[in-house]
């Protein structure tokens, strides 16, 4: 079983497109810039959450964040978390009003006499790891909240974007039960060419990015095991103040299947998996685009340039929660007829959904009509989900600006799912 992020190439048609948010009384929105006080450089992925509670965001590719508090938070603080860096906590209300925000991190070296710096194989280290999974990670259900983004680069030029807020079922890590979704609020917005002659539509993004759970789901990444695969400590590397391994695999040489390789964050104490960037050897493998494409016209070959995924968990309470996953996906199109054989044209397929609220009250599943399946195009989806006061108090993920940009010069009418 493998992480796929399939894609359906089809002939294109238009989509209609949002309009800006309004907000409600009850919340109000805080916003910042996170960098390295070592490099002056964005850190992506950083980890917002309020203190006292379970309101959550990440930051995006230049840095910034967004996260809409409730009004009680005025006085609480915001706990930020990058890998390798200090957590750096922050008073709420010297954060309101000032959207310039700039926070920087301070690298977080490890105290080489608290821990035991050890290298070499880590093919046990791992074991060990997965073996603890049921002692790390939550034995009973609970239900999040979560905000997801998928969309579709045509070279550089962004030409889709959905974004949605889910409900999600998140299934004991004892049971064999999957996870389960389902769209509250969305939207979507395209710009594409009249001379554009190809429409990517995303299947099943919601729920592969679930699968990346790698803690419920590590069979997807390391089979039985992990016995495919050749590990190796690099050291450790401090997350939220602590200390974690730093493990690399990679598939053993004699395998030839198109498997994974990339670097696992293991917490040094318990030894639970807290983080992990991986990517699908897909380089000069012209079977890989089976693995990705459902359907495409005849006349059109498909390259997989790379496919990279991450994710990423949290502790709370002594045990491990999912908390972000995100999945990259490039390929190069060509057409094999005499007018355009000569071109080619570079797709790049981005997905990544970030926990922004965790309960544990009136935990049940979604009745089967109303959750996301894995066949799902969620860009054709959402159009049933829209309303003009889109976001409301839900939080999401700083668009980047080039996407951002892209939105303003849309329009269209919104619908929204009256429950």
């Amino acid at each position: 079983m493998k992480i796929t992020g399939l894609l359906l190439l089809l002939f294109f048609f238009l989509y209609p497109v949002v309009s800006a948010a309004e907000q409600e009384d009850s919340t109000f929105l805080v916003k910042g810039r996170v960098t390295g006080s070592d490099t002056n450089q964005p850190l992506i992925n950083a980890s917002i959450m309020l203190e006292e509670g379970s309101v959550s965001s990440v930051t995006n590719q230049d840095g910034n964040f967004s996260i809409r508090l409730p009004l009680s938070a005025r006085h609480s603080q915001l706990v930020i978390r990058h890998l390798g860096y200090q957590n750096r906590k922050i008073p709420v209300v010297t954060l309101m009003g000032n959207p310039e925000n700039h926070i920087p991190m301070t690298p977080s070296p490890i105290l080489l006499n608290e821990v035991l710096v050890v290298s070499g194989d880590g093919r046990n280290l791992v074991r060990e790891a997965l073996q603890r999974i049921p002692r790390n990670y939550p034995s009973d259900p609970n239900m999040m909240i979560a905000f997801y983004r998928e969309s579709v680069e045509k070279g550089n030029n962004h030409i889709s974007l959905v974004e949605a807020v889910l409900d999600v079922y998140k299934a004991s890590y004892h049971s064999y039960n999957n996870d389960q979704a389902r769209i509250y609020i969305g939207r979507k917005a395209t710009d594409i060419s009249p001379r554009d002659t190809v429409l990517l539509k995303f299947q099943g993004g919601i729920s592969d990015a679930l699968m990346l759970d790698i803690a419920k789901n590590p069979e997807i990444v390391f089979g039985s095991e992990g016995a495919e695969y050749s590990f190796h400590i690099e050291g450790l590397i401090n997350i939220d103040n602590k200390p974690h391994y730093i493990i690399t695999f990679k598939p053993d040489e004699e395998i030839n299947d198109i498997l994974f390789r990339g670097t696992i964050y293991l917490d040094y104490a318990t030894l639970a998996f807290a983080r992990m960037e991986f990517n699908m050897n897909v380089e000069n493998r012209k079977e890989a685009a089976g693995i990705f494409i459902r359907r495409k016209p005849s006349k059109m070959r498909v390259e997989v340039i790379q496919a990279r995924y991450i994710a990423d968990f949290t502790e709370s309470d002594g045990k491990w929660h999912f908390n972000y996953s995100g999945t990259e996906v490039s390929f190069r199109v060509r057409w094999t007829n005499r007018f355009f054989g000569l071109f080619a044209t570079n797709y790049t397929i981005r997905s990544e959904m970030a926990i922004t609220d965790r309960y544990s009250e009136n935990v049940v599943k979604f009745p089967r009509n109303e959750r996301i399946r894995s066949t799902d195009v969620i860009a054709e989806k959402v159009e049933h989900f829209l309303h003009p006061n889109f976001w409301g108090a839900y939080n999401v993920i700083e668009p980047d600006q080039e996407i951002n940009d892209a939105i303003k010069r849309l329009s269209g009418k919104l619908e929204r799912r009256r429950e």
